[in-house]
């Protein structure tokens, strides 16, 4: 103290001196101080989980990369309605119900009511989770087409996909579905959403978020049937 005296100052005025009393925003800003790491860490967590959430937008290279991928699968492209009714007969193609309690189908042509039998594997498992967590059924806008109906689709909708080339519609493999968002709430979308990137990730499925028609856009590989087999004997021992 004596020290602090011969200086010219004691611990009172010390402490007036670096607390900032004579303006409100800084004595404001200065006694939030202990709060300051706090705030840090929030902003710093928010930022973290925005980075992390999943995100299935298309990009430039979308409707390449789903063809390139049905290429993979071996898949060919329903050109007529008569392939597709052979490959029905092939069982190659499988019918898929209009109404179910875990989904229904909305403005689909009863010729077109058709997919890959791992396709319809994956409608019916994750529509079948969907209304287990959320009680209602999916909204299903599109299964299979052909070259013939892509193209009466492009002349109606400027969105539509080519029937033709390297950035063809993928409904025409048989493999694709559409599941549309309206109805859905945010914690819904993002619940598909997570599903489907998950299996995305995994490279069971190539899966796009459409948004000028709201709806999930997904391509079913061959391999889910594999997965979904594994996960059953799993579940059995």
């Amino acid at each position: 103290m004596a020290l602090r005296r011969g200086l010219g100052f004691d611990r009172k005025s010390l402490q007036g001196a670096i607390e900032p009393r004579k303006s409100p925003v800084l004595w404001y800003l200065y006694s939030m101080r202990s709060l300051i790491p706090i705030l840090v860490g929030i902003v710093l967590a928010a930022s973290t989980v925005a980075r992390a959430a999943p995100s299935l937008r298309a990009t430039s290279v979308s409707q390449a990369e789903q063809n390139r991928l049905a290429d993979d699968d071996h898949l060919s492209r329903m050109q007529d309605k008569e392939m597709l009714q052979r490959w029905t007969r092939l069982e190659l193609l499988v019918p898929v119900k209009e109404k179910t309690r875990d989904y229904y189908l909305h403005a689909v042509p009863s010729d077109y009511r058709y997919l890959r039998p791992w396709a319809r594997l994956l409608l019916e498992r994750l529509a079948s989770q969907y209304r287990a967590r959320f009680g209602q059924p999916l909204r299903v806008t599109s299964l299979v087409r052909t070259v013939s109906y892509q193209r009466q689709l492009a002349r109606r909708n400027g969105n539509a996909a080519a029937a033709t080339g390297p950035k063809a519609s993928a409904h025409l493999t048989g493999a694709c579905l559409d599941i549309s968002k309206k109805g859905m709430t945010r914690s819904q979308q993002a619940w598909v959403r997570n599903v489907l990137y998950q299996l995305r990730s995994k490279k069971y499925l190539y899966a796009i978020e459409e948004f000028k028609q709201p709806a999930f856009h997904v391509l079913v590989h061959r391999s889910y049937e594999d997965y979904v087999a594994q996960r059953l004997s799993a579940a059995k021992r």
